[in-house]
């Protein structure tokens, strides 16, 4: 029989509790009727930080003024982060085609004449 470790079991306390509680609060609003928890994704994060973590090189723990420093540049060349190849994430959508399993078309053979 297989047993959780306490980190494990406290964070998935922690987790189910934050969601019923997030749950509750936005039935809370008026107008909310309907709630799609596979919306809830936090990709978009562990991309930034993931992106936050490339601009640090080795260095694992940034300064307050650091961390803002990269965030400023990552504003200024977000595009040039690259996505983690054998991570966890999806790609935003602002960084995928949708189209990544699609075959590039073949350019035309351009023969010289003799």
């Amino acid at each position: 029989m297989m047993y959780l470790s306490k980190k494990t079991s406290d964070g998935l306390k922690m987790t189910t509790n934050s969601f019923i509680e997030l749950v509750r609060y936005l039935f809370k609003i008026p107008g909310v009727r309907i709630f799609f928890s596979r919306r809830l994704c936090q990709d978009p994060l562990e991309n930034f930080l993931g992106c936050q973590r490339q601009r640090g090189g080795t260095h694992d723990n940034p300064t307050m003024k650091e961390f803002q420093q990269n965030t400023q540049a990552l504003r200024v060349v977000n595009s040039f982060c690259r996505l983690i190849v054998k991570g966890n994430c999806r790609g935003n959508i602002e960084q995928t085609t949708g189209k990544e399993n699609d075959r590039l078309p073949r350019r035309s053979a351009n023969k010289k004449k003799a």
